[in-house]
């Protein structure tokens, strides 16, 4: 009897530290994720400071080819023609990086008006 006590806490121990094991692995990759996210806010904001949206007659010249920035981020932005081809224009804002092999990124989408040509 006492062999098959012993057999039994040995299995509902191994249990408990596998158990233990998984969920502090998933909390390191929480929050290595919950660091990139915070790294790309961070190179999002430098990018705007780096390269400002400011009024002009050219909304292509807001565009900004991809530009790397420490740990591996990328900061790029295009303009798009909006549907209507009138003077709004989709700018995107694009920070990307890689993640344990997966591509990620992070978009933020402002609407921007060409101002009218001065002759």
């Amino acid at each position: 009897m006492t062999l098959i006590e012993v057999f039994i806490a040995v299995v509902i121990l191994s249990t408990g530290l596998v158990v233990l094991l998984t969920a502090a692995s998933r909390c390191l990759a929480v929050m290595k994720s919950a660091k990139n996210y915070q790294t790309a806010q961070w190179t999002l904001n430098k990018g705007d400071l780096d390269y400002p949206i400011v009024p002009t007659n050219d909304v292509k010249q807001l565009e900004v080819s991809p530009v790397e920035y420490p740990g591996g981020f990328t900061f790029s932005r295009v303009v798009e023609d909006d549907e209507d081809k009138d003077t709004l224009y989709v700018m995107r804002t694009k920070v990307s990086w890689s993640d344990h092999s997966h591509e990620m990124s992070e978009e933020v989408v402002r609407y921007v008006l060409e101002l009218p040509k001065q002759p």
